[in-house]
């Protein structure tokens, strides 16, 4: 599919908020602020990690875009710390649930609708840029990035989470694409690799109905590095792990603790300074 195809589908499939079969495992079926309250304890709860890339104290009073607002967790979060907020959603779905907990909670800000890869918003308008899980369904990761680096203020930053190429999951689910995705790197290839099966890419996102997201890409440490060479500085460290083959014995709360998820973790968490 070309991006605009895949931006099509984004929008429709995305209005289901992302976090939606969580919130119901968890018994909430409204969006009062009591009820939100309890899906945000749960949520950061289950990534330690966060505050640790998202660092929320010092956002007081900076022009701070969030892309992709899934359930709105880190949204408010954001808005709470004293930042002036502006959310950037694919789907309506999502931004609806946004601004009603902004409006909820007498937050300032807004979510708007629209798409990173046409981004409504002037050159360097924002002071730092978060956008956890989004960047790598957006069909181009590469104009995605690029888009961030435009609206970025000098010394501004971007903080992103995408999906790792090489994580347990990848070798266990995709042997063989994942050792082809290694030989092409060693080769000097410098990208993604797109998750084509729709079986697989539903392990990392599923709607309500099992579907999957429409575009699921998974990205190295070097490429992603590669892919942020605008920037004047980067970094990135691989966080989060499943109770899921090979780790099936063990808890979630026991392998956080160890070293395989800065080895074999789901996700890349970067930073990047323009």
């Amino acid at each position: 599919m070309s991006s605009a195809d895949v931006s099509e589908r984004n929008v429709a499939y995305w209005e289901e908020m992302c976090g939606s079969n969580l919130a119901k495992t968890l018994g909430i079926t409204d969006s009062k602020p009591e009820s939100l309250k309890r899906f945000d304890e749960w949520y950061f709860d289950y990534y330690p990690y966060l505050a640790a890339h998202i660092h929320f104290e010092q956002l007081v009073g900076k022009a701070v875009l969030e892309i992709g607002l899934g359930y709105g967790s880190v949204s408010q979060r954001i808005a709470e710390a004293g930042a002036r907020y502006q959310g950037l959603d694919i789907a309506a779905g999502p931004v609806g649930l946004v601004n009603t907990r902004l409006s909820q909670l007498g937050l300032p800000g807004e979510a708007t609708q629209g798409s990173i890869l046409a981004a409504p918003f002037e050159n360097e308008s924002f002071d730092h840029i978060v956008t956890i899980g989004c960047l790598h369904h957006t069909g181009d990761l590469i104009k995605s990035i690029s888009e961030c680096h435009r609206l970025l203020k000098p010394g501004g930053s971007l903080i992103m989470m995408v999906y790792y190429a090489y994580s347990a999951r990848r070798y266990m689910q995709e042997l063989s694409t994942t050792l082809r995705y290694l030989c092409r790197e060693l080769m000097g290839y410098r990208g993604v690799v797109e998750l084509t099966n729709s079986q697989i890419r539903a392990s990392y996102d599923a709607n309500s109905e099992g579907n999957a997201a429409p575009h699921t890409d998974a990205i190295s440490g070097k490429s992603l590095m590669h892919l942020l060479r605008d920037f004047s500085a980067a970094s990135y460290r691989i966080e989060n792990i499943s109770q899921e083959p090979p780790f099936w014995r063990c808890t979630r709360e026991h392998l956080l603790a160890t070293k395989w998820p800065q080895r074999v973790g789901l996700d890349i968490y970067a930073t990047a300074v323009k």
